[in-house]
């Protein structure tokens, strides 16, 4: 848990007015904060299928950025789609996931690479480039210039927790809305999928 003092300091860093009905919504963990946003439905369904929800329940801190639902398109997606429903016919499609058996020490490496633990980091605190390591084992590159934040792989042919190095060449993805602050860390919405 954030204590109140380290709490204030995010919410003022992520620019979240003290209003009494935000106050109430810092009291729910990152799992919560994000299956109520409406934003993440597909990030909050991978991480069910992965088994790594109460990652996100456990005691923090921890930065998390979390995909919006409109970057599950495109290659990186069709990726994660095949991890979802190995050992099945299909591969999901439409607006949903997949329904087989999902590869879920993968998938928890591909989660994991979205989430530092041990740090909620707030907006005041991303400056310049920074390289910080990931529950998945690999490094990001965050890099905040002039307001916009950028966050990617840095080393895409060498880092492999997830797979063949190289595969993993994908775009930076960007921050794309204000810091939502958690009981346990602090999230950050993006618009791609970042590759181990």
């Amino acid at each position: 848990m954030l204590n109140q003092t380290t709490r204030r300091a995010l919410m003022i860093g992520a620019g979240i007015l003290a209003a009494p009905g935000i106050l109430r919504a810092q009291t729910r963990n990152v799992i919560d904060m994000l299956a109520g946003d409406g934003r993440f439905n597909r990030w909050v369904e991978v991480v069910g299928r992965g088994g790594a929800t109460d990652q996100f329940r456990g005691a923090g801190p921890m930065t998390v950025f979390a995909p919006v639902d409109a970057a599950f398109q495109g290659t990186g997606w069709q990726r994660i789609e095949e991890l979802l429903s190995q050992g099945s016919s299909g591969g999901g499609g439409g607006g949903t996931l997949g329904g087989g058996s999902p590869d879920t020490s993968r998938l928890r490496s591909f989660i994991g690479y979205h989430v530092i633990a041990g740090r909620a980091l707030a907006p005041a605190d991303l400056k310049g480039e920074m390289l910080l390591p990931t529950v998945a084992g690999g490094n990001l590159l965050v890099a905040a210039r002039n307001g916009a934040i950028a966050v990617s792989n840095p080393q895409p042919n060498s880092q492999n927790t997830f797979g063949v190095g190289g595969v993993n060449v994908a775009p930076a993805a960007a921050v794309v809305g204000p810091a939502i602050v958690a009981n346990n860390g602090i999230i950050y919405p993006i618009d791609g999928l970042l590759l181990p």
